[in-house]
């Protein structure tokens, strides 16, 4: 079997999207809660989950959800268009 490191790593960039995607939602709905280790903390501000994500995925997770939907709707336009 040959090892082919382009389909592989597509099939890895799928899965960071599809990752990142469902952190993002998670994080969108309890943006606003404390983490668990948010809650316990003595030093700084408070980590909440919106902090955490863009402490992981390094870009807030408004701009995300910009992007997101700037490529969804980028999506919609050319379903319409080719009908």
């Amino acid at each position: 079997m040959e090892y082919n490191w382009s389909d592989w790593e597509d099939k890895y960039n799928k899965d960071q999207d599809n990752r990142r995607y469902h952190f993002a939602r998670f994080c969108w709905k309890h943006r606003n809660e404390l983490t668990p280790k948010g809650k316990l903390r003595t030093v700084g501000s408070p980590l909440t989950w919106e902090k955490r994500f863009e402490q992981m995925e390094g870009i807030s997770l408004e701009d995300y959800v910009k992007e997101r939907k700037k490529e969804r709707n980028q999506k919609e336009k050319k379903l319409s268009h080719s009908k």
